[in-house]
């Protein structure tokens, strides 16, 4: 339930009493021979503060929406314009239901009826007069709430320059996680051992380990890349990991033409292939089984879970960066399930890259 708006309320009898005073100065000094007790009790003092009352308090609520509607500190031209085109709607409504009310126009008052009563009040009306009210309400706006929308635009300047710095942050802690020393190091032990055994085998091997660190060094500066272009380099990886381990992991990637629309984070899929090898238990007895695929607007990558008993101290480092980066592109979270034999991550696709 939401607290009654005594501040908005206390800030708009300031508003209207401090704009009152300054009619009652710029009154008494046309009219030097006038009492002030007269000028502060006239009708159209009473008028003014109500006036100032109910445009304050409106515009103030406007000034928040607009400001909700319109975030981005990019928008701030539109933002005005908005914000001053309501204004001077909401001026004149504010203006015609005071003058309505103090007219008596609401009030039943002898043979009259509301449609006698109306057109009587209609007549009354100037334009002129509303339209040198909407300009005055304009000034005010300015003075009070000018103040109001700058600093929401230096603080979303600040929000903005923040996500630019996390996501720089962000990028640095990823290419550190996909260049693992580990990774080359295993990867050239591996190759060692093929050049004496399998020639032949150890060329493709060197092949695919050139196209991931071509792929690398390519896409490092990339907020997204395609699911295909991620896809077809994963696929060099993948073949590397069925080089190094063989039969002891089982590699299910079924994503059809039709399925590989849509874009991800550069490298994400890599790395989380890299977090199953990196986590579970490989042999030839218990097989790791690697299934990646499509689910909706997700790319899942699946595995059963046989934990190693023994984890180094980076564990869950390379997921959270995901999950950060993701965080800075999409509303959409990452997706992560584990139960007692299975362990799952999907990530997000977008349907178009950003600039």
């Amino acid at each position: 339930m939401k607290r009654f708006p005594f501040k908005a309320i206390i800030q708009a009898i300031l508003a209207s009493v401090v704009v009152s005073i300054y009619f009652v100065v710029v009154a008494k000094l046309d009219h030097k021979d006038v009492p002030l007790l007269s000028i502060i009790l006239h009708p159209n003092m009473v008028r003014g503060l109500l006036y100032g009352f109910f445009l304050f308090l409106s515009h103030g609520y406007l000034s928040k929406w607009v400001a909700d509607k319109y975030p981005n500190s990019k928008d701030f031209g539109k933002k005005m314009v908005v914000f001053y085109g309501i204004s001077f709607i909401l001026t004149i409504f504010v203006v015609f239901l005071v003058n309505a009310f103090l007219s008596g126009l609401f009030i039943p008052t002898g043979s009259k009826d509301f449609l006698q009563r109306f057109n009587h009040f209609i007549n009354q009306q100037r334009v002129a007069y509303y339209f040198q009210l909407t300009i005055i309400s304009w000034f005010i706006s300015m003075l009070f709430f000018g103040f109001y929308f700058y600093k929401r635009f230096k603080d979303y300047q600040i929000k903005e320059s923040e996500q630019e710095k996390q996501q720089i942050t962000a990028q640095f802690e990823s290419l550190k996680n996909q260049l693992d020393p580990h990774f080359l190091f295993n990867s050239l032990n591996v190759l060692n051992g093929l050049i004496e055994e399998d020639p032949k085998k150890a060329s493709l091997f060197t092949t695919d380990l050139s196209r991931i660190y071509r792929y690398v060094l390519e896409h490092k500066d990339k907020s997204l890349v395609s699911l295909q272009d991620e896809l077809r380099f994963s696929k060099a990886y993948l073949n590397l990991l069925g080089l190094r381990f063989e039969a002891g992991i089982q590699i299910d990637l079924h994503i059809s033409e039709d399925e590989s629309s849509g874009f991800i984070l550069p490298l994400s899929l890599q790395l989380l292939i890299e977090n199953v090898v990196k986590h579970n238990v490989i042999s030839l007895k218990s097989p790791l089984i690697l299934k990646i695929y499509r689910k909706n607007d997700y790319l899942y990558v699946e595995n059963n879970l046989q934990k190693k008993k023994v984890l180094n101290s980076n564990s869950g480092i390379g997921l959270k960066n995901i999950q950060e980066r993701y965080a800075l592109l999409s509303d959409q979270p990452v997706y992560i399930q584990e139960s007692a034999d299975l362990f799952a991550v999907g990530l997000p696709i977008i349907a178009k890259t950003v600039a």
